[in-house]
Order: structure tokens, then C-alpha cells, then sequence
């Protein structure tokens, strides 16, 4: 690994160069770590079968080509494949050879299927004592809800999360259908391993971290579970209203589901908003004379802004309001978000001309680091297309072994 304490970034900008890293993921969380990692120059191995192991994502699209599932390749870039059938014994045995030759192993899989291949935590480290290993299951893996098979928007839900997301007024808790979790995870997952690989290092010894997504997800409900700890309060749904601000929510603006972002925090931003809208005779109106009058009359004030708001368009609402100091953002839709100038500005998306389903743009990872640039992405490598590469250059074996082995599908 190039970067640690003591060294800097090389010519190559590469700052995780040399780190190999072995893949056991599926669907959003795991992958996109992966993707993450091999952002910055680690090798990452997805390791996937067609006879049990295939990345369910594969599944997602209208192509028939595993290879062309549009949600697969936003999450799996950068990474090469291994097509390897771990339930065969050959195939476990291979697995722990490139567990001796790599840094870490990154996985989602429920908790104990590795174990049930005989590729747990004790077995890979027998290959190799230094072994980072970061698992990012739902719950855990330990506990009576470990072996629950999740995603994100089940997480979302048993955390709390999906029943907060709402309107005071709606009667079921609909919530957001986002994976939120996911997110959260395939960040702190690549944060993670890079402190365990440095302290791997470091002291010589390999580390095993059990990243629950739900843990991380609870994590950033701190204050909303300390309501409930430490006062004995029931929270519930606010929709877009806030305590310290008021006006404050997401108002409509005029044309088809657009819409923009206010927060009036305090009087001088209140009479600023007023002076926009042309409604000055507000900042004398006895309901709204301070912030906790507007608090107190929030339903009132909220039909007055949305009055303003909807007969222009988001992005007049935005920039006057900004013109005059009052917190204001246009709810961007994908399409918004790709012509963004500051996002162009700062070399945000990716864009390729040639892949299995056609020309897209897709999202750099948005991480930046001193005295270093993102690698260039690359495309997912086609399923099992590093197997003679892997198994030969890496393991030393010869064309013949390897040809048998496709043979007897230890390598499917």
C-alpha cells in the first residue's frame, strides 16, 4: 500500500497500489466498497459462480447478458472476476491460495456461508496471518437477527428510519424507498479497511472488522435514540419541519414535480425573505414577529411561502433567495444533477462511450484526497474473464490444470 504514515503518494497517484483484495459481494453495499477501493488503486477480485454466488444485481435490467446489467456496472467498476465454484473442494482450495497472496477480504454475504464453504475467518488466516477482513452484514454476525437476510430499505425500516421520514399527518409510515443503509455502509467499509490495513502493518497481525449495517445506520439516529434514552420522549414523524427554523421546508415551484428547499433561521433572514417576496407588511405581522411566533404558525406561513414559490421557477426561487442571504436549494432531479456546473466543474461524473449497454455517465466516487486523483474508471471486467490470468500468473498453475478445471466446473 503506498500510503500510510510514513510514506507519500507515488507518480502514479495510485494511493492504494499493491493492495489485493478479495471479494465476496452482492448487491449494493459490498460491491460498491469494492468499487470504492479499486477507485484508488487497490486490485480488487469479485469472486462470483454460476453454480451458487452470482451477484444478484446481475439480474437487474432488461439484458440477458449477466454482463449488461445496468445496476451491476455502476456498482462493480473497476473490479476484475473470478468465476470460481467455492462449493467445489478445488475451488475452496484455490480460494485459500489467494487468500495467501492478498491483503484483505471485503464480503456481505449472510453471516457463516463462508464458514459453511470451509473459507472462515480461521481458515483464510492459516493461509495467511496478516489477512484484513471487513464483512458488512445486515445485523451483524452474531446475535439472534444475524442470520436475517436484508436490504437497505428492510434496514432503513427496523432502525427506525422509515417510520421518522414521514409527514406528521400520514397515516402509514411510507417513508423513502432509498436503500439509505447501503450507502452508508459502502463508505464506511473502504474507511475501515484502510485503518485495518494500516494497523496490519503496523503490528503485524491481520484484523477482522463486523461492520452491521443496521449499527451504522443507527449511528447517524444518535440524537433522535438520545430523545428517547435520556428524556423518555416517543419521537415522531416531522416531515420537513424544523425547531430552530421557520419557514422551513420543501415547497413546490412551478412546473412538473419541481420543487425547492427554504430555511429561515432567524429575524434578519426573515426580513430578507420578506423583502424578496414583496411582502414586507409580514415582518410587522404580530404572528410572525420572531422565530418562535413562525414556529407557532408554521401551517399558516408555510401556505404563504408555497403561494410565492409555485408560480415561479425553482431555480428563480433559489437564486433570489440566496441574492438575499436566506438559505435556499432547488431539489435536483438526476437530470439536473448531471448538467450541474459545479459538479462539471469538478470532474464529478465518469463518462464512457463503449460498454454493454451503450453510452452513460455515472458518478466519480466524490472523495478527494490531497496529492491525489481518482483513478480513471474502467468498466467491470466480464464474468470469469480473469480466471487464466489469476490462476495462472498469480498461482503458478499451467493452461493444462486450468482447462481441467473448467472441465470438472471448478471454474463456472
Amino acid at each position: 500500500m503506498v500510503l500510510n504514515e510514513r510514506d507519500s503518494v507515488d507518480s502514479t497517484n495510485e494511493i492504494l497500489k499493491g493492495v489485493r483484495i478479495l471479494a465476496f459481494t452482492t448487491g449494493y453495499a459490498g460491491p460498491y466498497a469494492g468499487r470504492l477501493l479499486a477507485s484508488y488503486g487497490a486490485e480488487v477480485i469479485k469472486i462470483e459462480s454460476k453454480k451458487g454466488g452470482l451477484d444478484t444485481f446481475r439480474h437487474y435490467g432488461q439484458h440477458k447478458d449477466i454482463d449488461a446489467a445496468p445496476r451491476f456496472i455502476e456498482c462493480n467498476l473497476g473490479v476484475r472476476s473470478l468465476a470460481i465454484n467455492l462449493k467445489h473442494p478445488t475451488g475452496a482450495r484455490l480460494i485459500k491460495e489467494l487468500a495467501g497472496k492478498s491483503d484483505a477480504v471485503l464480503q456481505n454475504f449472510r453471516p457463516r456461508v463462508l464458514d459453511k464453504l470451509g473459507l472462515g475467518d480461521g481458515e483464510l488466516r492459516k493461509a495467511n496471518p496478516k489477512l484484513v477482513i471487513v464483512k458488512l452484514p445486515g445485523f451483524g454476525t452474531e446475535g439472534p437477527k444475524s442470520s436475517y437476510g436484508t436490504w437497505g430499505f428492510n434496514l432503513t425500516a427496523f432502525s427506525g428510519m422509515t417510520y421518522l421520514w414521514n409527514h406528521p399527518e400520514q397515516d402509514r409510515p411510507i417513508g423513502s424507498q432509498g436503500v439509505y443503509p447501503d450507502h452508508l455502509g459502502f463508505v464506511l467499509g473502504p474507511t475501515l479497511m484502510v485503518a485495518a490495513l494500516l494497523h496490519s502493518r503496523r503490528v503485524g497481525k491481520g484484523v477482522t472488522i463486523d461492520l452491521a449495517q443496521i449499527e451504522g445506520t443507527a449511528a447517524v439516529l444518535g440524537v433522535t435514540y438520545l430523545e428517547t434514552s435520556v428524556n423518555g420522549d416517543d419521537p415522531q414523524p416531522r416531515g420537513n419541519h424544523y425547531d430552530l427554523a421557520a419557514p422551513h421546508g420543501c415547497y413546490r415551484c412551478q412546473g412538473e414535480d419541481r420543487w425547492c428547499v427554504i430555511s429561515v433561521r432567524n429575524d434578519d433572514e426573515w426580513l430578507g425573505f420578506c423583502g424578496v417576496i414583496g411582502r414586507m407588511e409580514l415582518a410587522r405581522d404580530g404572528r410572525f414577529l420572531n422565530l418562535q411566533s413562525r414556529i407557532n404558525n408554521r401551517s399558516e406561513l408555510d401556505v404563504i411561502v408555497t403561494g410565492w414559490t409555485q408560480a415561479r421557477p425553482a431555480e428563480e426561487v433559489m437564486s433570489q433567495l440566496q441574492s438575499a442571504g436566506v438559505p435556499a436549494g432547488v431539489v435536483q432531479t438526476g437530470a439536473d444533477l448531471l448538467n450541474d456546473a459545479q459538479l462539471r466543474q469538478r470532474n464529478y461524473f465518469a463518462s464512457f462511450a463503449d460498454s454493454p449497454i451503450g453510452r452513460f455517465e455515472i458518478p466519480r466516487s466524490g472523495i478527494l484526497f490531497r496529492g491525489a486523483i481518482e483513478e480513471p474508471l474502467r468498466l467491470p471486467n466480464r464474468f470469469g474473464s480473469d480466471n487464466d490470468e489469476i490462476l495462472g500468473e498469480l498461482l503458478g498453475y499451467d493452461k493444462t490444470t486450468i482447462e481441467q478445471w473448467r472441465a470438472e466446473e471448478v471454474l463456472t
